[in-house]
C-alpha cells in the first residue's frame, strides 16, 4: 500500500493513451469502451484523452477494483472532467479528496458516499456555470461547449450558444440579431458590438461548431474510436449539419462561411492509422441495400455540397473533377471492402 504522502503527490498526475495502452497491455479501441462503459476514468484535454493515474495499481498492472465502483455511483449526466476534477479536490469534512479517501481502505466508503451524493450543480464551480439560453430544445445539446476562442468572453459565448439553437432551428433568414440578443440575456448593444451583421455571427458560430468536434474528435483513442462515438451521435447537436443545409440553399458563398474554418477532427486519427495499420473489428455481413443508399445519397448531394468540403478541406483550388474523381474511387473501394466472404 501507497504511503499517504506518495499518493497525495501523484493525484495531479495523468496519462494519456498511448502510456495507458502499453500499462494495461490492452488496444486503443478497448481502451476507449472502458472509458464509455465507466470502467476507467478518462477525459478530453488539449486534443488528446487525459486518465489519472491515482486509478491504476501499478503492482498489478490495472484498474484498482474500487474505481469501478466509485465510477458507477456518479449520475451518467455529470461528464468524466468534471468526475476527474472533482476527484482530487479536498472536502470539507474529511480535508482529503475524494481520490485520497478512496485510496484508503478506511476512507473507502466515505468516498463511495461523497459519489453517490454528488450532483450536478455541486460540480459547477469547477467546471463552470451552464449559460442559460432561452428556447433551447434540448439544453444538453449546447451546455457543455467551452470557448476555444482567444479573448472570447462569458457573454459572446452566451452568444454563440444562443445563435447556433436559433440558427439551427428556424435558419439564419428567419432570426434577427434582437431575437439572439434576447435568448442569450444580453443587450442588442453587445451583440452588435461584438458581432455587427448577422453573417458575422453565423460565420462565428460555423467555426465554434467546427472547432468543437475537431477537439472532440481528435481527443479519441484512434480514428476507429472517432467514427463509433461521433457518426450520427450528437456530436454538435445537429447544428452544425442543419446550418450548413440552411446556408447552402440561402446562397452563402463557402469561403465567406467557412473561411478560416478547417476540418481537422479525422485528420489526425486517420494519418496515424495509416502510419500504423489496424484492422478494424466489423461485423461479418453488411446489408447491399444500406449501402445502396448510402451511395444514392452521396452522389445525389455531391454537386451541392462539393464547394463547401473543398472549403472545409483547405483544398479551394484543386480541380473539382479531380475531387470528385477519388471520392468515387472511395466509394468504390467501401463497395469492394464490404463484400460477402471477403
Amino acid at each position: 500500500m501507497e504511503s499517504s504522502s506518495e499518493t497525495t503527490s501523484t493525484l495531479g498526475e495523468v496519462w494519456t493513451t498511448p502510456r495507458v495502452a502499453e500499462f494495461l497491455g490492452i488496444s486503443r479501441q478497448a481502451i476507449n469502451k472502458r472509458v464509455q462503459n465507466r470502467k476507467m476514468l478518462g477525459y478530453p484535454g488539449s486534443g488528446k484523452t487525459l486518465f489519472p493515474t491515482w486509478q491504476f495499481d501499478m503492482e498489478d498492472r490495472g484498474v484498482r477494483p474500487e474505481v469501478l465502483e466509485y465510477l458507477e455511483a456518479f449520475d451518467e449526466s455529470i461528464p468524466s472532467d468534471a468526475i476527474a476534477q472533482w476527484s482530487v479536490t479536498p472536502q470539507d469534512d474529511y480535508d482529503r479528496s475524494p481520490a485520497e479517501l478512496l485510496l484508503d481502505p478506511s476512507g473507502r466508503d466515505d468516498a463511495l458516499r461523497l459519489a453517490h451524493s454528488c450532483q450536478r450543480a455541486a460540480l459547477r464551480e469547477l467546471v463552470g456555470p451552464t449559460p442559460e439560453v432561452e428556447g433551447t430544445r434540448n439544453r444538453r445539446d449546447v451546455a457543455e461547449w467551452t470557448p476555444t476562442s482567444a479573448g472570447e468572453t462569458g457573454a459572446q459565448h452566451a452568444i454563440l450558444l444562443a445563435a447556433a439553437d436559433l440558427f439551427a432551428r428556424k435558419g439564419p433568414a428567419k432570426v434577427s440579431l434582437r431575437e439572439v440578443a434576447a435568448a442569450a440575456g444580453v443587450s442588442y448593444g453587445l451583440i452588435h458590438r461584438f458581432y455587427r451583421t448577422k453573417e458575422n455571427l453565423l460565420v462565428a458560430v460555423m467555426g465554434l461548431l467546427v472547432n468543437y468536434g475537431g477537439e472532440r474528435l481528435t481527443s479519441e483513442a484512434d480514428a476507429y474510436a472517432a467514427i463509433e462515438n461521433s457518426f450520427g451521435a450528437d456530436l454538435d447537436a445537429g447544428q452544425f449539419g442543419r446550418m450548413l443545409a440552411w446556408a447552402i440553399f440561402e446562397g452563402t458563398e463557402p469561403k465567406r462561411l467557412l473561411g478560416g474554418v478547417r476540418s481537422r477532427g479525422y485528420r489526425s486519427q486517420i494519418e496515424a492509422l495509416w502510419q500504423d495499420p489496424v484492422e478494424p473489428e466489423v461485423r461479418r455481413e453488411f446489408d447491399s441495400n444500406v449501402l445502396a443508399s448510402l451511395l444514392a445519397l452521396v452522389g445525389s448531394v455531391w454537386d451541392l455540397y462539393e464547394p463547401y468540403l473543398a472549403e472545409l478541406a483547405d483544398t479551394p483550388d484543386r480541380d473539382a473533377r479531380d475531387v470528385r474523381d477519388e471520392v468515387t474511387d472511395m466509394l468504390k473501394l467501401l463497395v469492394y471492402a464490404t463484400r460477402p466472404d471477403r
